[in-house]
């Protein structure tokens, strides 16, 4: 009875979803990076400078440096999602979705960059000092709309909790899969774990994300190079699959009913979206945070971000999958299909394990910080703590619920935060031209000068 009713209401979200990320949504999240990369003429190709810039210190007010923003904000974004996530997208969306979220990360890059242009932009200080910003601010005091910043920064809460849920649900999935842990036992000591690093504040946090970042994503970009040169032989035929499949959707084994273009598309974008958030505009509240001279600079390092952790991460991800070809069954999904890809490699399953626990992990501590700042926009700066402690309760929830529905929860706060995120942008993309111009011309004054002497 009680497995029915879960059935029930799982089945129900996925309608809404499919509602939710109709082709309104494709339209907007693509078409406002198709948009910005127009008009900001390809802001892409400054990748390398914004890399850069990022191991590049500087004295201007903020909470944290613009390195501790963006492992911040990394810390947030590569998550189980990168892992879990990526198979999932591949399990319903089949390998075409690989190739639709790519794409649209890379336009998305346009996307990251305004976001965190105007959330410096329109940052304020908090009674505690500290610099706090995000579309729920660009909302506020860019447009003066109050309710809808408000809608936003729940949103955006929801969406935090509904991360907490993930985060803790595929870790409980895979340690109960590979060591028969009982869920409890992985719930408690992420919880503790957790607890000890987001009770600290902002600048813990930067910190702790400063050494945890750079080490989780060369472990786990070394795992997935070893799946695929062992596999070599196989990669022509997966980047054939990915190509294809993109285009005419995709034949399952086993009796299933095939995927669609439709399917590939939309679980290749909101996946997408729900790992590299460009478009939902969570990572600009790392952003604000940062200290940095200008906007412009924070969003191109901010832009950076997408660039690591879709085009890197996410790909190598979704290309170790595919190879494995455990996805055309038709009947495993997420966490299975990456065990079964890594776990064929001597010692796979523990190294994909030891993977998923620091992402799952960073992620827990970057969602933690944008939660608590969104609530903070609505109740007061007093509310941190709180938020954190009913936090860190949501967690334990996670290692209980149906991956499923726990995913489709996640997709359904992120569409919701996507609109008003989108709006404010267009709304204020004079406001980013202006901006960017005015940075653009300063670099290229000081360049042609430097020339000269």
């Amino acid at each position: 009875m009680e497995q029915n009713v879960m059935e029930l209401i799982t089945q129900s979200v996925v309608k809404f979803n499919a509602f939710l990320w109709g082709a309104p949504m494709m339209v907007l999240i693509v078409g406002i990076s198709l948009y910005f990369t127009w008009k900001l003429k390809f802001i892409q190709k400054y990748l390398f400078h914004a890399i850069s810039l990022s191991l590049t210190k500087s004295r201007s007010a903020g909470a944290v440096s613009s390195f501790g923003a963006l492992v911040i904000a990394l810390a947030a974004m590569v998550g189980t999602g990168n892992i879990v996530g990526v198979a999932a997208a591949v399990s319903t969306g089949g390998p075409g979705a690989l190739f639709w979220m790519m794409l649209s990360a890379f336009f998305a890059m346009a996307t990251k960059y305004a976001e965190s242009v105007l959330a410096v932009k329109y940052r304020e200080q908090n009674p505690a000092g500290e610099y706090v910003g995000g579309p729920m601010y660009v909302l506020k005091n860019g447009l003066n709309m109050k309710k809808t910043a408000a809608v936003f920064a729940i949103a955006t809460a929801l969406m935090g909790f509904a991360d907490a849920l993930i985060q803790t649900n595929s870790l409980v999935a895979i340690y109960g899969s590979v060591f028969q842990a009982p869920a409890w036992i992985t719930t408690a000591v992420l919880v503790v774990l957790t607890a000890a690093v987001i009770l600290g504040g902002v600048r813990k946090i930067a910190a702790f994300c400063k050494w945890l970042v750079p080490f989780m994503a060369v472990l786990y970009i070394l795992l997935c190079a070893a799946v695929i040169v062992t596999n070599l032989d196989k990669l022509p035929w997966a980047i054939a699959c990915i190509f294809k499949s993109a285009f005419t959707g995709t034949a399952v084994l086993g009796g299933a009913v095939g995927i669609t273009i439709k399917e590939a598309v939309r679980y290749g974008v909101s996946r997408g979206v729900l790992s590299n958030e460009a478009g939902s505009g969570s990572g600009a509240i790392a952003a604000a945070a940062a200290k940095t001279p200008n906007s412009v600079r924070q969003g191109l390092i901010s832009a950076s971000t997408v660039f690591w952790d879709t085009l890197v991460i996410c790909l190598l991800s979704g290309v170790a999958v595919v190879i494995a070809g455990d996805w055309q069954s038709g009947t495993l999904f997420g966490a299975q299909l990456a065990e079964n890809a890594f776990g064929r490699l001597p010692g796979g399953s523990f190294f994909l394990l030891a993977s998923l626990s620091l992402f799952a992990f960073s992620t827990l501590v970057g969602w933690s910080y944008y939660t608590a700042k969104s609530v903070q926009f609505c109740l007061g700066v007093n509310v941190e703590k709180p938020v954190y402690l009913v936090w860190l309760v949501i967690m334990c929830l996670g290692g209980f619920l149906s991956p499923k529905l726990v995913w489709e929860l996640a997709d359904t706060a992120i569409a919701v935060m996507c609109v008003p995120n989108i709006l404010s942008l267009w709304l204020l993309r004079k406001e980013v031209f202006a901006e960017t111009k005015n940075y653009l011309s300063a670099e290229l004054a000081y360049a042609r000068r430097f020339a000269r002497e």
